[in-house]
């Protein structure tokens, strides 16, 4: 199994390692990098998006001090939010995706919806491996066939 390092980089991993360490395929990893501007335009508020990173480790309490000081100096949220993707990108991984489209951030950013089903057409492996990520036991294709709604989306595997 293939894994991204700090630098984007292809490395041989742990083949014991379970999916949610390891790394997203090169094309879902480019699609992330290429879609930042978007994503970070759907994130209008930092509740629940950026405290639920800092919840996950995924940013230190030291970088979430550093874009609560950009808020209070009152950079536009948007452009924040570019920077908190711009760090993720360094790790990023399916835990990160996992955490990007969870249920809360999709109900709290609706705009999010429509890059996750361009995540979803892009690439319709994403949407196997992360309904897996979250629901094991749920068959993913039941609701690869489906119409993607919001609520399907909550009722799915997110």
């Amino acid at each position: 199994m293939a894994q991204r390092g700090q630098q984007g980089q292809m490395a041989s991993g742990d083949s014991n390692l379970n999916s949610q360490e390891q790394v997203c395929p090169e094309p879902i990893f480019r699609f992330f990098r290429e879609h930042k501007v978007e994503i970070a335009s759907a994130i209008t508020r930092p509740f629940p998006f950026l405290m639920g990173l800092r919840d996950r480790s995924f940013i230190s309490e030291q970088m979430y001090e550093h874009f609560q000081e950009a808020f209070r100096n009152l950079v536009p949220v948007t452009r924040v939010m570019y920077c908190v993707l711009s760090e993720l990108e360094k790790t990023f991984g399916w835990s990160h995706l996992e955490a990007l489209f969870s249920r809360i951030n999709l109900m709290a950013y609706p705009d999010l919806n429509e890059i996750y089903r361009s995540f979803q057409n892009e690439n319709l492996s994403f949407s196997a491996v992360l309904c897996q990520l979250v629901s094991p036991n749920e068959d993913w294709r039941s609701h690869e066939e489906s119409p993607v709604h919001t609520d399907t989306l909550r009722r799915s595997c997110i």
